[in-house]
C-alpha cells in the first residue's frame, strides 16, 4: 500500500482518527492536486483545479487536526471524485 493510499485510509477510518498530524494531512491534499496557501497567521485556503476551495486553520500548538476538522477534508476529496 502506498503512502497516499495509507492517509486516505487513516482519514477515512471509522471512527475518525484523533491523531491525524496537520503535515500529513498536507501531504494527502498535496497528492489530490490541491494548492494550500497562507496569508498569514494560522489559516489555510485549498484550492482544486476546478475552481473549488475550502478553509482550513491550522492547530496549535499540537498540529493534530481536531475530530471536526476531519470533516472538510473528508468532503472535499468526494467533491473532487475521491471515493476511497
Amino acid at each position: 500500500m502506498s503512502k497516499k493510499e495509507k492517509l486516505l485510509a487513516k482519514l477515512y477510518a471509522s471512527p475518525s482518527p484523533k491523531d491525524f498530524p496537520w503535515h500529513d494531512f498536507i501531504t494527502l491534499m498535496g497528492y489530490f492536486g490541491f494548492k494550500g496557501t497562507c496569508g498569514g497567521g494560522s489559516h489555510y485556503m485549498f484550492e482544486y483545479s476546478s475552481g473549488f476551495r475550502f478553509r482550513m486553520s491550522k492547530t496549535h500548538p499540537s498540529g493534530i487536526l481536531k475530530p471536526y476538522q476531519i470533516r472538510d477534508p473528508k468532503n472535499a476529496l468526494r467533491h473532487i471524485g475521491v471515493i476511497p
